[in-house]
């Protein structure tokens, strides 16, 4: 018995030591979870007993993460502050994607997107600057006005109308802010601005002394192409676009319709629509109403014998 219990107690003395778990359920395990500061990445980790700690090491991080997450713990870092970093990533990602989808896409490669450049989509420096009533919320603003000769009845009521509102709508912007002017019949006819023709302007007085005299300028002739005008203006990736025609025809086909609706999703831009005609309203708008309705916009309707001259 004596040799048998010696030969027991050397055979758990010489036994090899192994590695692993060795299927152990219990064994503990733990978190790591990393944090983006402006110091670079900081490493917590956290064990099964709830004790964090940081640590900038990447390899302790790799180590880690390899265990079984804990979910009845809570994160190691504020909550507000990785909800602030993930908002901040957001907006920035999709104003960058507005502005990279949308450029370069106006007529004979006019256009750009300069417009959402200055960072102040959806921030503090919103304006709200109104066209025959219709009000739009933004930081850039395209204004796309027919200018054919059916504007000219009335001895050029609605074509004066049309450029008096217009006029009244960039006063009430401020220097941050921008716009662009295309005044359309079978061609097209953009502000031109100190950089050249094609290029968003900011509302400064010497722009908007620009735009006046550009403005006053127009003359109502020719006939009327909606199509180009429009993908011009949405080329810019405005905030806001104001587009004002007498004419419903020559109407603009589903598949028009569908293609501008992509353009402006891109840019995130709101469309609203005024209609000229003389007298009441017959019918509902077509496809002038499901432009703006199809764009998060407004339609409206102007009987041109009530403008005031």
């Amino acid at each position: 018995m004596l040799h048998t219990t010696l030969l027991v107690v050397l055979g758990l003395l010489w036994s090899p030591q192994t590695r692993g778990t060795l299927g152990e359920k219990d064994r503990p395990a733990g978190i790591a979870v990393v944090h983006e500061t402006a110091n670079g990445n900081e490493y917590f980790l956290a064990d099964s007993s709830g004790a964090q700690t940081a640590t900038s090491s990447a390899s302790a991080a790799a180590s880690s993460s390899q265990s079984e997450p804990n979910e009845s713990e809570g994160p190691p870092v504020s909550l507000e502050e990785l909800l602030q970093d993930m908002q901040g990533s957001s907006d920035a990602s999709a104003t960058n994607a507005a502005v990279n989808s949308s450029g370069g896409e106006g007529l004979s490669g006019e256009g750009n997107t300069t417009g959402n450049s200055s960072g102040v989509r959806g921030g503090a420096n919103k304006a709200k600057t109104t066209f025959f009533g219709v009000e739009g919320s933004g930081a850039s603003f395209v204004y796309v006005v027919d200018r054919s000769d059916s504007m000219n009845v009335y001895e050029a009521g609605p074509l004066r109308a049309a450029k008096r509102e217009l006029l009244k709508s960039l006063e009430s912007l401020n220097e941050y802010h921008q716009f662009q002017i295309v005044f359309y019949n079978e061609s097209i006819y953009p502000l031109s601005s100190s950089k050249g023709a094609g290029q968003m302007v900011f509302a400064n007085d010497t722009d908007k002394q620009r735009a006046s005299s550009f403005v006053r300028a127009i003359p109502g002739s020719g006939g009327t192409e909606h199509l180009p005008a429009l993908k011009l203006g949405l080329s810019f990736a405005p905030d806001v676009l104001f587009f004002l025609t007498d004419a419903e025809d020559p109407s603009l086909a589903p598949n028009q319709l569908a293609e501008l609706q992509l353009r402006a999703e891109r840019s995130l831009t709101t469309i609203h629509a005024i209609q000229f005609n003389v007298g009441p309203a017959v019918g509902d708008g077509g496809w002038i109403r499901e432009l703006a309705e199809m764009n998060r916009g407004v339609y409206k309707y102007v009987d041109v014998t009530e403008l005031q001259n």
